[in-house]
């Protein structure tokens, strides 16, 4: 049937400003507009180990408000000591649910806040992040100097001082808002390099960096010692594939220099992560990792405000969970923290694509930059920024609403 005038349109409604929109052009009046706007989003919460108890009064109290709860088969059958619960509703069903769970008992309280908490960070778009660091018009960009005679995306293009600073300068040039220098390859297979032999090239690049662009290179390394003396040159954030588990010392360099830091998910180390890595499913396992890891830096002593989160693709996951975190990278909006995403010329994209050279990627690390964008994503590591950057312009041309 050839659509006519008054053939039903299936609207494509990704947020209230868009819901606004529609309303608004359907001639709703304000006050409909202002009752209904949270009925046309659709939001899905999991939660995980309530008492059986508490998942019933949950599931007894979301259907009261219109709303559905699916429960693990443990709550009806009596069995067990723990459930799993997938709350599906409106977010006006929520705002509903949400004060009524905050007179129950069963932890259901501290539940209700941590539901309202993760809603809310996940409409938010931009979190709060370190001191210094902008993030209003998203993502932006860090740029990648890797030191080192044996990376896995650029070989020993900027492995001598003079190269590596001019790179990161016309990194810088081309839009980047962050230089990461990184003088120890952790491609997969890769052996560890000796802390002095690291710190010995990139101190130099660091510093000549950090005199041209203060507050804006960061240091990628794992290494106490070697994240201490590149702070003392001027470095501004530490990026960390291990999260703070590698090096027991980092969290204390960290907290006392009050540095942002780039928590990485990464499955094992280097020479062993992509040995067969398995996850039940990757990108809930990811989100447990970041909330272990981010309470425990907190409990450190680490300001919030100063945490960034990594998926770590390529760092222990193969070609199939690397797709399947980008596809639902949004997904980490909840935990309010400004993510980092790194794809650039990674393998996963030549296993897609057919693409044996790292250099021939940069048009699929372009797409995933879009992709990224698309998700609310704050921070994208790239070799090349100016494509990138371009990229990203379109995506947010494209899908930022009109009322921007």
């Amino acid at each position: 049937m050839v659509p006519g005038e008054d053939h039903p349109q299936v609207l494509v409604l990704r947020d209230l400003t868009q819901v606004r929109e529609a309303l608004d052009y359907a001639r709703v009046s304000q006050a409909g507009i202002d009752i209904m706007e949270k009925k046309a989003l659709i939001r899905i919460v999991r939660v995980k180990d309530l008492s059986l108890r508490a998942a019933n009064i949950l599931k007894q109290e979301m259907l009261a408000r219109g709303g559905e709860v699916a429960i693990s088969r443990e709550v009806y059958e009596w069995w067990g000591e723990k459930a799993d619960c997938i709350l599906m509703g409106t977010l006006a069903h929520f705002d509903r649910l949400i004060p009524k769970l905050k007179a129950q008992p069963f932890g259901l309280r501290a539940l209700a806040v941590s539901i309202e908490t993760a809603l809310r960070n996940y409409d938010e778009i931009r979190p709060a992040g370190p001191v210094g660091l902008v993030l209003d018009d998203t993502p932006v960009f860090m740029g990648v100097v890797n030191v080192t005679p044996d990376s896995f995306s650029d070989g020993n293009e900027c492995y001598d001082i003079e190269t590596a600073v001019k790179a990161g300068l016309a990194m810088a040039e081309e839009g980047a808002a962050l230089i990461d220098v990184g003088g120890e390859s952790t491609r997969p297979g890769a052996d560890p390099v000796p802390e002095d032999e690291e710190s010995e090239r990139i101190l130099p690049v660091i510093k000549a960096l950090a005199a041209a662009l203060p507050g804006r290179v960061s240091v990628d390394t794992y290494k106490a010692k070697v994240a201490a003396e590149a702070l003392e040159n001027g470095a501004y954030m530490v990026n960390d594939i291990s999260a703070l588990r590698m090096d027991p010392e980092m969290v204390a360099v960290a907290r006392d220099a009050e540095c942002p830091v780039v928590l990485m998910h990464m499955l094992g180390e280097p020479r062993t992560m992509q040995k067969n890595p398995e996850y039940g499913s990757v990108v809930q396992e990811l989100y447990e990792f970041f909330v272990e890891r981010l309470n425990w830096a907190v409990d450190k002593g680490l300001k919030e405000q100063n945490l960034l989160i990594d998926p770590g693709l390529g760092f222990g996951k193969t070609t199939a969970h690397n797709l399947e975190i980008l596809r639902d990278l949004a997904a980490f909006r909840s935990l309010g923290r400004p993510i980092v995403v790194g794809a650039s010329r990674k393998r996963f994209l030549g296993d897609v694509l057919g693409l044996d050279d790292p250099k021939e990627r940069d048009a699929a690390t372009a797409a995933t930059t879009v992709v990224a964008t698309m998700a609310g994503v704050q921070i994208v590591r790239v070799h090349r920024v100016g494509p990138n950057r371009d990229a990203a312009r379109l995506a947010r041309a494209v899908f930022r609403p009109r009322a921007e």
